[in-house]
């Protein structure tokens, strides 16, 4: 899943619960970006004012409880004195009153700040302090289950990526162990040990064996010379057989077809 679209899921069912316990008409938060705090995630708005709002730490409400990494709720926000009035008339525009701020924390660090607003006073401050925090511990326990997926994601694309490598060279070798055996019985053993270190079945567009030779080693990065080397060929007719190779795949370069060969599961 695309982890922006899961964010967006998460902070959605966050506000979404939030509301629904507090009876708040408005919710919104974000999440800790280059720069500050950006608001992206907005229910129940009135002008739009407020989406996408760039809060800078220590400034407003949100910017406090980002510094304080605390818990904040003012009980009338255009005369509250221990805020900063910067985001004044955006929250005005809302017609906003009471409102509430929670942080999303994850590992001790600040992810995000969750908000709930009133346009009147049928909620009160603590009540709507209380739920904000909850919604905000909720949140910060979904992010870091993400974060575990995506850590461990990463390790495992790290490993595949390792393996492939290995893999790759492992191709290479049996396929030159080809080029230098006289001995047809052995020969066909090592096709057939090549072909298993293909993984999945190959497209219709098929390479020479010989071609499969070169590309397998210009895949693990060797130079024209060193394939030429392993495979008793001048540098030359290697030149000469990537010629030929680079009109098979249809591509333009050796980075390219060793791409396109990889996708077409044509060498590992």
């Amino acid at each position: 899943m695309d982890p922006r679209a899961e964010e967006t899921r998460l902070w959605a069912s966050a506000l979404g619960a939030l509301r629904e316990r507090t009876g708040a008409p408005m919710v919104f938060g974000g999440a800790v970006v280059p720069g500050g705090l950006r608001l992206t995630h907005v229910v129940g708005s009135r002008t739009g004012a407020l989406q996408g709002l760039l809060v800078r730490p220590g400034a407003g409400l949100g910017g406090r409880v980002w510094q304080e990494s605390d818990a904040l709720v003012v009980a009338d926000y255009g005369l509250a004195t221990d805020i900063s009035h910067d985001y004044d008339e955006p929250v005005r525009s809302e017609g906003l009153r009471t409102v509430a701020g929670a942080p999303v924390i994850v590992d001790r660090v600040l992810r995000g700040v969750v908000y709930a607003g009133t346009r009147g006073l049928p909620v009160t401050g603590d009540r709507l302090r209380e739920a904000a925090v909850a919604a905000a511990r909720t949140l910060a326990r979904e992010i870091a289950v993400e974060d575990e997926v995506e850590r461990r994601l990463a390790a495992r694309r790290a490993h595949d990526s390792q393996a492939a490598v290995a893999l790759g060279h492992a191709h290479a070798e049996v396929r030159a162990l080809v080029g230098r055996t006289a001995d047809p019985d052995l020969r066909e053993r090592l096709d057939r040990l090549a072909a298993l270190l293909v993984l999945g079945p190959a497209d219709d567009l098929a390479l020479s064996p010989r071609q499969v030779d070169v590309l397998s080693l210009v895949a693990t990065g060797a130079s024209y010379a060193t394939v030429g080397e392993r495979l008793g060929l001048s540098p030359q007719t290697v030149k000469s057989y990537m010629r030929d190779i680079l009109v098979v795949l249809g591509v333009h370069s050796r980075h390219e077809a060793v791409a396109e060969a990889r996708r077409r599961r044509l060498v590992p």
